[in-house]
């Protein structure tokens, strides 16, 4: 008995170990009345319910799986992101996406930032997460628009495989994915977790 319990204390560590660096990040969701405090700008995450949040979940370690970034159009908040096509979201309607309706909002310090985003509406997703298209998924989204936009490069592009390094066990399903995707371990990627752990946003409090 006493053998059991340490084996699945063993096993309970080595799964619970690659989430952790994420538990007291994630417990400072933002409480606020979000059309309160938004700015244009502002990096928005979620966890989000699709098919391939979970295994965008393994392979990053991280809760988060979608992020996007907050425009104004007409005096009123959207969010300018990824789905099947790329789009501008309602603020509140990306925000009731969220699962649990959490949300984690980040800030750069430059001010009086405007975002330009015509040349981005009603391009595909990019199901292959590569970064030499001029197709995007979310993350690369925002990188692509704070560095060529605003000059900030919120982190450093890593190859697929240092990701895949920590979900062996997941591997088979996340293999078929990627096959049928076409994305290849040695290309780089720009994950939300890599975003949000940015030192060039801060929470919005």
């Amino acid at each position: 008995m006493k053998n059991t319990f340490i084996i699945f204390a063993i096993i309970l560590a080595t799964v619970a170990l690659p989430f952790s660096p994420m538990l007291v990040e994630l417990a400072t969701a933002q409480s606020q009345p979000i059309k309160e405090i938004v700015k244009e700008g502002d990096v928005i995450f979620q966890t989000t319910q699709s098919r391939q949040s979970p295994l965008i979940q393994i392979a990053t370690r991280s809760k988060i799986s979608h992020c996007g970034i907050v425009v104004m159009k007409n005096g009123k908040p959207y969010v300018l992101e990824t789905l099947n096509t790329l789009k501008l979201t309602p603020l509140d309607k990306f925000v009731a996406r969220s699962k649990g309706g959490r949300y984690w909002l980040k800030r750069s310090d430059k001010d009086n930032i405007k975002i330009r985003y015509d040349h981005y509406l009603g391009k595909p997703y990019d199901v292959a997460f590569r970064l030499d298209n001029d197709i995007y998924y979310c993350s690369e989204l925002v990188y692509d628009i704070y560095k060529k936009q605003l000059g900030i490069e919120l982190c450093k592009p890593k190859k697929i495989d240092d990701y895949l390094i920590f979900c062996a066990d997941r591997l088979p399903k996340i293999k078929k994915e990627m096959k049928r995707r076409g994305i290849k371990k040695e290309q780089y990627a720009v994950a939300p977790v890599d975003v949000f752990r940015s030192d060039k946003l801060k929470f919005v409090k």
